[in-house]
């Protein structure tokens, strides 16, 4: 299953856990559209209201329809972010129902306009068989648009599917590669994955010292998989070195004032519940 991940492009932030659907979000400041066929400007200004329609901005409540009707009449109007706005909206089944060969003609529309996280979008339907059926090599092809087309997450994705051997070999080594880009993009997702190559030697040389701070990175920038992972580790049979590099990051960021001994005790765990999104 797909998990569908919000990215704001003025963050130049991916996501979601697991590989997934991009709203991404761009707003311009511009008047009002006054005439029948929208100028650029225009588009601009639609896109800014649907935007505060969505994301309930300026102390607005969160109006799906009207948000909805503004990005269908951008894209209408040949906007491919409008275009993968209306695909996300039919993908999630926010105002409309949800419909995912509906969401993927949006998506691809919104890609061959030239937009990165429709790229990213189309690849993802391939990959899972979203509204289209499954094809790997199609996947691939469409995640390497991405990439090229500077798509942070979609390295994520790649990595992925070289890990579990998706229209590809399985190789450890290529999946890792592909994680470490997305982690030096500051992809969370890639953080994680990669952290846990280091900490059992899969694909690179094991090294659970920086198993610890790739750990870390994706703690605090906010993933829920990380989250949700430490509070197994306190009862996991993990190496004792990685444990204490956690602690002694958490210590470090002012989280934690305990001792460095590896254990996940009640203190550790708390530090570990305020330091998770504290990067965002």
């Amino acid at each position: 299953m797909r998990i569908l991940v919000l990215v704001l492009t003025v963050l130049a932030l991916s996501v979601s856990a697991g590989g997934g659907a991009y709203a991404q979000k761009t707003k311009v400041k511009s008047p009002q559209p006054e005439q029948s066929e929208p100028s650029t400007q225009d588009i601009d200004a639609i896109l800014d209201e649907a935007d505060d329609a969505y994301y309930a901005e300026n102390g607005q409540r969160q109006d799906f329809q009207r948000a909805f009707e503004l990005y269908k009449q951008a894209a209408d109007a040949g906007d491919a972010y409008g275009m993968n706005r209306v695909g996300w909206m039919y993908d999630r089944g926010e105002y409309v129902a949800q419909d995912y060969a509906e969401a993927f003609q949006w998506y691809k529309r919104s890609a061959d306009a030239g937009f990165p996280a429709a790229m990213n979008n189309v690849g993802s339907m391939y990959r899972y068989g979203d509204g289209v059926p499954k094809d790997p090599a199609l996947a691939l092809e469409w995640l390497r648009r991405a990439v090229d087309a500077g798509h942070h997450y979609a390295n994520f994705a790649i990595g992925e599917m070289y890990l579990g051997g998706e229209g590809v070999a399985k190789d450890p080594a290529e999946a890792a590669a592909w994680f470490q880009r997305a982690s030096d993009l500051g992809v969370a997702d890639g953080h994680w994955s990669l952290a846990l190559r280091y900490l059992y030697g899969d694909g690179v040389a094991m090294d659970t010292h920086k198993a610890g701070e790739l750990a870390y990175l994706a703690l605090i920038n906010g993933l829920d998989v990380a989250l949700e992972e430490f509070k197994e580790i306190r009862t996991a049979d993990t190496s004792p070195n990685f444990r204490r590099r956690v602690q002694e990051l958490l210590l470090r960021d002012g989280f934690y004032s305990g001792k460095i001994d590896g254990s996940f005790g009640p203190q550790t765990m708390r530090a570990i519940e305020a330091a998770f999104g504290s990067a965002l």
